[in-house]
C-alpha cells in the first residue's frame, strides 16, 4: 500500500456516511496524512425553482444546510481537517479538488444496490474512472 500524504473524503453528509469518514480518518492517522472532507451541492435545474425562489436562492439554502451538517461532522470526528463545500457536478468537483490539493487517495461511499453502476453508485463509479489518484470505495451498509 502507498504511503498517502493527503486523504480526500467525499460525503453527502447523511448519517450513514459516518463510517466512510471514519475509514478516511483511520487511513489519515495510519499515514500521518492531511485530511480534507468535501461535500458537493448540485446545481439545481432552472425548471425546478419555485415561483418565489431563484435557482441561486435554492442552491444557497442547500449550501447553508450543508455547512450546518459539516459543523456536526466536525464535532463527531474531532480531528484536524479541511472542510470544503463545493457547487456543481459531484464527480467533476471531487476530482477537481483532489487534483488541486494533490490528494493521494479519495475515499467515497457506495450503497451497492446491484448491477455494476449500482454496485459502486453512479458518483463513486464515475470518480473511480476519472480520478488521477487512488480511490477507496467503502460499502455503506443499511
Amino acid at each position: 500500500m502507498s504511503n498517502y500524504t493527503h486523504v480526500l473524503v467525499a460525503t453527502d453528509l447523511h448519517n450513514d456516511d459516518l463510517p466512510v469518514v471514519k475509514k478516511a480518518i483511520a487511513l489519515m492517522k495510519r499515514n500521518e496524512a492531511k485530511l480534507t472532507i468535501v461535500t458537493v451541492v448540485p446545481h439545481i435545474p432552472y425548471y425546478m425553482a419555485s415561483g418565489l425562489s431563484t435557482v441561486t436562492d435554492i442552491e444557497s439554502r442547500i449550501e447553508q444546510d450543508c455547512l450546518k451538517k459539516m459543523e456536526r461532522v466536525k464535532t463527531q470526528i474531532d480531528v484536524d481537517a479541511n472542510y470544503v463545500v463545493a457547487r456543481g457536478s459531484a464527480t467533476i468537483e471531487i476530482v477537481r479538488l483532489a487534483d488541486k490539493i494533490q490528494a493521494d487517495i479519495i475515499v467515497i461511499g457506495s450503497h451497492g444496490h446491484g448491477g455494476v453502476q449500482r454496485l459502486l453508485g453512479s458518483t463513486a463509479s464515475s470518480v473511480l474512472h476519472h480520478a488521477n489518484c487512488d480511490v477507496l470505495v467503502v460499502r455503506i451498509r443499511p
